[in-house]
């Protein structure tokens, strides 16, 4: 069974010229060259054309994110095993070994980004 539109409904767009037939000029197809170019330029381009390189650069909100969690992860163990349990201040001692931790990954994180970046711009 074929679709058919009810009497009365109107498309947009229906009946007007095509947009690429307007007052007669027809626009240039993709394998065709532009109107006015010359076929000794393009050669010129082509033959000084460079291969391009893809360079693929970390994302340094990724490398950064992962260094303060494996540090939150890693502070609350160590200042677990390094703190005694009858300590006055324990989760105090925790909380500073964990803010250490997270600096020195992220910062180690950070670094590793740059050097990930050093090496793919080469």
């Amino acid at each position: 069974m074929l679709f058919t539109r009810p009497p009365g409904i109107v498309v947009a767009g229906e009946g007007r010229p095509r947009a690429d037939r307007l007052d007669g000029v027809s626009t240039p197809q993709p394998d065709q060259p532009a109107p006015g170019t010359d076929p000794v330029d393009l050669a010129a381009v082509a033959a000084s054309a460079q291969p391009a390189r893809l360079r693929r650069a970390p994302r340094y909100r990724a490398f950064f994110w992962t260094g303060a969690l494996v540090g939150i992860v890693l502070g609350i163990v160590l200042g677990l095993v390094v703190s005694e349990p009858g300590m006055i201040n324990r989760w105090i001692y925790v909380l500073v070994i964990v803010f250490g931790t997270t600096l020195v990954t992220t910062l180690v994180a950070g670094l590793l980004a740059v050097g990930a970046d050093r090496r793919s711009a080469h």
